[in-house]
């Protein structure tokens, strides 16, 4: 690139135009990058907008933070915008001077901004600028987990003392209809599905090898944990046995999910339907988080002491409970977390209520997809994987799965399971091939 910016720049010093200077001919080359996406962006809907933002922003950040560059976990709301500003001018990305920051509104300042030239011709054209892409679009990134962005209210340029002024207010983000779709001719939208059906099969197949190569470390390591847990061992290495033994069974838990969300999406999971009381296996589920140590004694109340039997897949069902409560432990901020079971005449309904921090109204919609989190990754761990599998085994049975929620008031999660087996076209079809592969 450089080879080519000093190419070019040459080239430009030996025309009949004004002389111009690497240096100078890199800015022009910046500001007509910044023309072009700003421009470009005017194009599209603004819901497509605000989506490519925050991905930007989102890969910006991953980028940053796999060469080295720690923005720090944010867990508020203030802590996105004063983390993200604070890193970006500690690391010399832009020259920012915050004015005024009172409730939702930031007056700042840019001074020396690459593109200011860019800026004010695109504002002139009607279209919206976001001032200082990188940091503007990471910021966006870190506030969509809070139901909140940016909204520019006004920008004012000074081009000879090369600054501008912007005010921008943080704003509940609007309901966004469905993005509008770029027009792509046949041959290359069948080219496209094909490439993304070939990397989604190499992403699966890459889960489900590094799933089972995981495996049996972690095998060999808990058996030796188990060894050591029998020796008489100092207090000390005791305890440093115990956190050992924990992590293994965290790791445990996320190779599972990797490898259950593969077969998922594979169609390789079939239901092996039993009597299974739903009340006996959730207070089973319980004594082994409280055992495991997941759990605090006595944080998981269980209200409901009669049975509740149905035709379930134990082990299914086992994850089901297990993969919402460990998400109620996670987000419900140490307290207590309530699961109540009622049997109804054809179905059994399960709730898990925590009293944590809530999920932003947006958020509830995406929840149960594959990979998707109600909260930032730095500040609550995981794959993203527990609610999508539980839905996914929810479904299986026949069943279904709602989330009632609201920030800082904590979410209630309601599994309605059908008593009998469903005739639904789906367990028809498992059957049929149970019977199938029990004929000879």
């Amino acid at each position: 690139m450089a080879a080519l910016e000093a190419a070019l720049a040459a080239t430009r010093e030996s025309s009949s135009t004004p002389s111009e200077g690497p240096a100078d001919f890199r800015s022009s080359l910046y500001e007509a990058y910044v023309y072009g996406l700003g421009r470009t962006l005017s194009l599209y809907d603004p819901g497509s907008v605000r989506v490519l933002v925050r991905e930007m922003g989102r890969r910006i950040r991953e980028y940053l933070e796999e060469v080295g560059y720690d923005l720090g976990g944010a867990g508020t709301l203030d802590e996105v915008l004063e983390k993200t500003i604070g890193f970006f001018v500690a690391h010399g990305f832009v020259d920012l001077e915050v004015v005024k920051w009172e409730d939702d509104l930031i007056h700042a300042r840019w001074h020396r901004l690459l593109g200011l030239r860019a800026y004010e011709r695109i504002v002139a054209a009607g279209g919206e600028t976001f001032i200082s892409c990188p940091l503007s679009a990471v910021i966006h990134d870190g506030l969509a987990a809070f139901g909140k962005e940016l909204a520019l209210r006004e920008n004012k340029f000074d081009l000879e003392r090369s600054f501008v002024e912007s005010w921008e207010a943080v704003v509940d983000m609007p309901t966004e209809a469905q993005p509008q779709s770029l027009s792509l001719d046949a041959e290359r939208m069948f080219a496209l599905e094909r490439e993304q059906s070939r990397q989604l099969r190499v992403r699966d197949e890459f889960i489900r090898i590094a799933s089972h190569e995981l495996s049996t470390p972690l095998t060999a390591t808990k058996l030796a944990l188990r060894r050591l847990d029998g020796a008489e061992l100092p207090d000390a290495a005791r305890h440093a046995v115990g956190v050992l033994s924990r992590q293994v069974r965290r790791l445990e838990l996320l190779v599972s999910e990797m490898l259950e969300t593969t077969r998922l999406q594979i169609g390789r999971v079939r239901l092996e339907r039993t009597e299974v009381d739903l009340v006996a296996a959730t207070r089973a589920v319980i004594e082994l988080l409280v055992t495991a140590e997941s759990a605090e004694p006595g944080q998981i109340r269980l209200h409901g002491d009669g049975a509740a039997v149905g035709l379930w897949d134990a082990a299914r069902l086992d994850q089901i409970v297990t993969n919402l409560l460990t998400n109620a432990i996670k987000y419900g901020e140490g307290r207590p977390v309530d699961v109540t079971i009622t049997r109804h005449d054809v179905h059994a309904r399960l709730q898990v209520r925590d009293h944590g921090i809530g999920i932003a109204p947006e958020a509830l919609g995406r929840i149960f997809e594959p990979f998707e989190r109600a909260a930032p990754v730095e500040t609550h761990g995981g794959l993203g994987l527990g609610l999508y599998i539980a839905r996914r085994f929810v479904e299986m049975h026949g069943g279904r799965i709602a989330v009632d929620s609201e920030p800082g008031a904590g979410a209630t999660f309601i599994v309605d399971l059908p008593l009998a087996t469903p005739l639904t076209p789906g367990v028809i079809l498992e059957a049929r091939r149970a019977r199938q592969e029990r004929t000879p």
